[in-house]
């Protein structure tokens, strides 16, 4: 007869088979080859004393510097080093989606390799994550390493999206956060072409807590993001989230019709009732450029809503990768997207 175990014994047990949780740290990098070697000795700095089993996944959207060969040279050393190197220049948004795709672990937790997020925050993410949260997210503090133009517009934009969205968006809380397993399955349902994640992330709600950190100066380079790709930016994500556009035409559509009335109601009484026929070219001229800019404003706002359902309707993959290099997985990666290959 065998004689149950205490529970005393049943703790000493467990302490001694503890349970392993694994973490996927998803990078994406576009012509980063000068930061990938210090984002890495930073980053396995970081994670060597920490009880869980982490894999470090490098997104190459589509570099045009050697960014792959230094993923692929840390690989050889480091079998937690994975690469997914895409076809061409996907974008940001694409590499973020292309990591969550690929990863397969309890948590994953995404940020940039130019080291303006620092990997030092990576303990207080898991602590934060340990306790409960779901989404563990980063938002800037103190100085800003961008010009003061950009920091401006950043906030007039985040003030503006969450006036018109019903959807609220963190400011200065970039793509530098911690996603428990269930939130990146969640991700994973969205496959919209037009993609904000950071809108996402608050989207597919669950328990979400916001961390401060102080942001790095940049390794090496300079931004990918010019003045016109931060517009483009801006621009999907009002289009992702708001219809407040469509409405604001349908409202000036509907004041101006109401002043044109108004307007030929005045005129009419006044030829009627005064026998006075109002005269001016200039006003005329006026009045007609006005509404065929309003006119013109409506027609570009619809241009735009259906310019991003063609997208959607085509169901093209938001990525193609043109080589898989990625380490063991930890377990069995549920709901692979068909956009990224297997592992030969």
């Amino acid at each position: 007869m065998t004689t149950p175990e205490s529970p005393a014994a049943q703790t000493q047990h467990a302490i001694e088979k503890p349970i392993e949780r694994s973490i996927d740290i998803v990078v994406p990098a576009f012509n980063e080859e000068a930061c990938i070697e210090a984002f890495y000795e930073r980053t396995a700095a970081v994670i060597a004393g920490l009880p869980y089993t982490f894999r470090l996944l490098f997104i190459d959207d589509g570099s045009h510097d050697g960014t792959a060969a230094r993923c692929l040279a840390l690989a050889q050393r480091d079998p937690r080093v994975g690469l997914l190197r895409f076809s061409r220049n996907f974008g940001h948004q694409a590499a973020l989606t292309a990591g969550l795709d690929a990863a397969d672990a309890d948590a994953v937790i995404t940020l940039d390799a130019d080291l303006q997020h620092p990997p030092e925050m990576l303990p207080a993410f898991i602590a934060a994550w340990e306790n409960g949260a779901e989404i563990v997210s980063g938002v800037r503090q103190g100085a800003r390493t961008a010009s003061l133009g950009k920091r401006m517009s950043s906030a007039l934009f985040y003030r503006f999206l969450n006036t018109i969205s019903p959807v609220h968006v963190t400011p200065d809380s970039p793509d530098f956060r911690l996603l428990d397993a269930k939130a990146v399955r969640a991700i994973r349902r969205l496959r919209e072409q037009s993609r904000f994640l950071r809108g996402i992330y608050s989207w597919v709600g669950f328990k979400q807590v916001e961390l401060p950190y102080e942001e790095g100066d940049r390794q090496a380079g300079g931004t990918h993001y010019g003045a016109g790709d931060m517009l483009l930016f801006a621009l999907r994500a009002v289009l992702s989230f708001s219809r407040a556009p469509l409405r604001l035409a349908t409202y000036l559509g509907l004041a101006v019709s109401g002043l044109a009335f108004a307007f030929g109601v005045y005129a009419i009484v006044m030829n009627v009732v005064f026998h006075e026929v109002i005269r001016g070219w200039t006003s005329l001229a006026a009045l007609v450029s006005f509404l065929s800019g309003v006119q013109l404003l409506t027609l570009g706002v619809l241009g735009e809503y259906m310019g991003q359902v063609l997208e959607e309707s085509k169901q093209r993959p938001l990525y193609l990768v043109a080589e898989t290099r990625l380490p063991e997985l930890a377990g069995k990666r549920p709901e692979q997207p068909a956009s990224l290959p297997s592992r030969a």
